[in-house]
């Protein structure tokens, strides 16, 4: 199934108009035009009919608004990610009272892990993964488009984060907890279902033109 902006340019080009001919009778702006048959905007309803209109077009069928998996399951790991947010990510000994070891938990938004002799604060981690999980919310609304660029730099903070800790850990005996398990998780899960989701297409019209 082609996306409507593509559908739209080619029962234009059939009809033998040009975008300002096409801009013009149906009143809509010249630069709208350009932008829907580039799939680079998702047009209101008013700036379609217009279209239509103009095209002869008829709308045959509404396609069925589908439940979009990929909404569901990047809403449920980025509020995962915010409730693993506020559990102990790291634990490790602080001092003993009344001949008991007392432990000093640190969760994702008040600890820290040395990576190169610099501090790299869990409360970055947290907004970076948190970030990734909006990018996902917002892509599959039709929000934005690609944002792999930021993805990908919020992807570099994760590992640099883990490295540090992970060789941290084995110098100071942290003690990882399951928080930070499961946040680590949602977040690669989420960047896979973003990866597959910028290749699927959305067409919300089905037309058809009489000639």
């Amino acid at each position: 199934m082609t996306e409507i902006g593509k559908r739209i340019k080619e029962i234009r080009l059939k009809k033998g108009l040009s975008q300002e001919e096409l801009a013009e009778a149906s009143k809509v702006n010249l630069r709208t035009i350009q932008r829907i048959e580039n799939n680079e905007t998702k047009p209101r309803e008013k700036t379609l009919q217009l279209i239509f209109n103009a095209l002869e077009i008829e709308i045959i069928e509404r396609e069925k608004k589908r439940i979009d998996k990929y909404l569901i399951w990047s809403t449920f790991l980025t509020f995962l990610i915010i409730i693993c947010s506020l559990l102990p990510w790291t634990r490790f000994f602080n001092y003993f009272l009344n001949g008991k070891r007392i432990y000093r938990n640190n969760t994702g938004w008040n600890g820290q892990s040395i990576t190169f002799n610099y501090s790299f604060p869990h409360w970055l981690i947290s907004l970076s993964a948190i970030s990734i999980g909006l990018i996902a919310i917002s892509h599959s609304l039709g929000l934005i488009k690609n944002k792999k660029r930021y993805i990908l730099i919020q992807s570099g903070l994760l590992i640099w984060f883990l490295l540090g800790l992970f060789n941290y850990s084995f110098t100071q005996g942290f003690d990882l907890r399951p928080g930070l398990f499961i946040t680590i998780i949602a977040t690669i899960l989420l960047i896979f279902a973003y990866k597959k989701k910028e290749k699927l297409v959305l067409t919300p019209y089905k037309i058809n033109c009489w000639f």
